[in-house]
This record gives C-alpha cells, structure tokens and sequence, in this order.
C-alpha cells in the first residue's frame, strides 16, 4: 500500500504539535488534588519542683553526749530529711491528636507549619517556637561521702602498756577517746571565752587578728560537738513533670509522689505520698465561645483550615488538703474551634497563629500592607 508524502507530512506535524503541548501542560502548575495534613495545638502543663535534701550521720560519740556533756536525746542513728522548697508552672504545647486536619485547595499552598506539625501561618513564613526537652531524672547524689569524721584528737589514741613494754601500744577505749574529745571542747569553750572577755587583761590582737582567732576556736569547738550530736549536710535538687489535661476539668490527677525520707518520686512509686494536680475549666467563657464559634455559612470549613479559641483555667498542686501551688493558665483545649473564613484563604491576607495556643495572632490584607509600607518608605 502506497503512502503518500503528504500523508506522511502531516503525521509529523500532529505529532509535533502533541508533544509541545504535553512539554506546556508538565510545565504548568496545576491545583493539588491532595491536601495538607496539619494539627491544632494543645496545652500541657509542666511543674518545676526544687527540693533540699539533708543528709544526718550521727556522732561517734553519740551515746556519751548526755553523760560527758550533758546534751539529751542526742541522735543515734543515720536520716534523711527531704524538704520541697520551690514550686513553678509553666506551659507547653504539643500536637493534639484529636484535633488533626487536612487543608485542601488553595489553601494548602498557602499553609505554614511548625517542625511538629503544628497550623502556625497563612500566607506567610510564621517562626516555628523554640523546642525545649525537659528530662524527668530521679538520680541524686550521695551525701554520704559529703559529711565525715577526722581524728580531731589533740593527744594520741594509743597509749603505753608500761614501763617495762613502753614499745608495745595499746588501742584506747571509746571511753577514753570521748574522754578526751568532751575535755578538749570545754578547754576550747574556756579559751574562746577568755578571748572574748579579755579574762587575762592583756592586750588583744589588731581587729583582723582577733576576728579569724575566734573564727577558728569556733569551727574547731562545732566539730568536737558534732563528735557528739552529729553533723549534716544540704543539697539541691531540681525535677520536672509534665500534665497534659484533656477537654474537661482534671481533679486528684496524681503526677508524682513525694516522701520525707526518700524525696520526689515518679507516681508509680506507692511509698510516696501522691502529689496531685487540679485544673478547673472556666465555664462561662467556654460556653460564650461555643456559642459565637458556630458558622451559619454552607461553605464553612470547605478548606479544611480551623483554629482554636483558648479556654481558661485554675490549677491548683495540692498535698493532701493542702495546696502547694496555684495560677491561671490559658488551655487550648478548654475551648472552642472554628473554621477560618473561606474568604480568607484566596492569597489576599496574611494570617499569623499563636503556635502555643492555636488561636489567630493577626490578619493583614496583603495589599493594603504594601500600601503602608510605601506611606512609610515617604
């Protein structure tokens, strides 16, 4: 079968026309079919929590402080002592896992989200919040080679046998040493008593002088007594704990335990009195806020983009019946959600959201902001 030279022309020519209009149509920027999966944000509540604790260890020569130096009850043994000093609140956002959407249209080209997800801007480069990583440690550290005893004996305590074996020596009793340790605190209460009372009448040492000399008969006279009644020792210790509340009011939440001898515990530790949190929802401004939220517009939502009205809150850490701490706190989750106006989205505004909360922080129309910009630029 024979084919003509124009018939083979002019299927060059269709083809050529084809192929340039597939390179126009793969060069084009076409609308998503697909949307933007984002998160509104919700509020968690993080609890500082500074604790001292003081670590005892008895005297050694504790069971002679009443009979040696007249001191009663003198401790015997070993403690621990754990004090809360310090209580501070503050707030912190996540992703919300009932609040997931996904922004369709045009409005997914506009959308700016934070590292986690998080709605943060339309039609703008909002600033992701800074990231902070809190760890929940329980490790403390030993204070028990903090507090120590040193041989503050001024005489030895070895003593000859006799004359007749005076290179064999002999262990002294701890009677004997508390002996000499009750002997040397009272010489050293004579002496600094003495000191200060100028008993001798002679002239005292320049005023430097004097003050370190009684300075040191002073520690020196503490740590005989602490031969008898023990000494301790302090350190601080800082813990962090995390609540995230849900959308109804939270009371008698245990978030971690507390004992006087052991200190901050995590709340699966049952030796601990449970230190509980309260977070009261504020009613009347939730309920206002549901009411406005809803939208009579058929179209409303149509983008999938919402944002959040922040509800309030009273939280209280008790112990017990007694509170501890306590504030008013803005919790994204205790209030309403809406959908932003559809006219919003067609690329003439910038909007900006608070990352923390959810809620809208600005809307600027982008032509009237170039305006303002050229006034100001004159």
């Amino acid at each position: 079968m024979k084919i003509s030279i124009f018939t083979i022309v002019f299927s060059l020519f269709v083809v050529t026309i084809a192929t340039a209009q597939k390179k126009v149509q793969s060069g084009a920027v076409a609308a998503p079919t697909e949307g933007i999966v984002y998160s509104l944000p919700q509020t968690g509540i993080r609890v500082h929590v500074t604790a001292t604790r003081e670590r005892f260890v008895h005297g050694p020569f504790s069971i002679y402080a009443q009979k040696m130096l007249g001191i009663d009850n003198a401790p015997s043994a070993d403690a621990d002592r754990w004090n809360i000093d310090e209580m501070k609140l503050e707030v912190f956002s996540e992703p919300d896992a009932e609040q997931v959407y996904k922004a369709m249209g045009s409005a997914a080209q506009l959308l700016s989200l934070t590292e986690s997800g998080i709605i943060s801007g339309i039609n703008t480069a909002a600033k992701s919040p800074e990231t902070k990583i809190q760890t929940q440690s329980f490790l403390t550290r030993n204070l028990d080679k903090q507090v120590k005893f040193t041989d503050l004996s001024i005489w030895s305590f070895y003593s000859p046998t006799d004359s007749t074996k005076s290179f064999k020596l002999v262990s002294k009793s701890m009677d004997q040493k508390a002996a000499e340790a009750a002997e040397t605190l009272f010489n050293l209460r004579n002496s600094r008593f003495a000191l200060l009372t100028n008993a001798d009448d002679e002239p005292l040492p320049d005023g430097k002088s004097f003050e370190v000399m009684t300075q040191e008969l002073g520690k020196m006279e503490e740590n005989y007594l602490a031969l008898f009644i023990g000494k301790s020792s302090k350190e601080t210790y800082e813990f962090s704990f995390d609540f995230v509340p849900g959308q109804k009011t939270a009371k008698g939440e245990v978030f971690f335990r507390f004992s006087d001898d052991r200190g901050v515990l995590p709340k699966s530790d049952l030796s601990g009195r449970p230190i509980t949190i309260e977070v009261n929802k504020l009613e009347t401004l939730a309920s206002k806020q549901e009411g406005l939220s809803r939208s009579e517009s058929p179209v409303a939502g149509k983008s999938g983009v919402y944002y959040r009205l922040p509800g309030m809150a009273e939280i209280r850490i008790m112990d017990g019946g007694t509170q501890l701490a306590g504030s008013r706190f803005s919790i994204a989750q205790f209030g309403s959600i809406a959908p932003l106006p559809e006219d919003l989205l067609e690329g003439n505004y910038r909007i900006e959201f608070h990352p923390q909360s959810g809620a809208i922080k600005s809307i600027i129309k982008t032509g009237e902001n170039i305006e303002e910009t050229k006034s100001d630029k004159k």
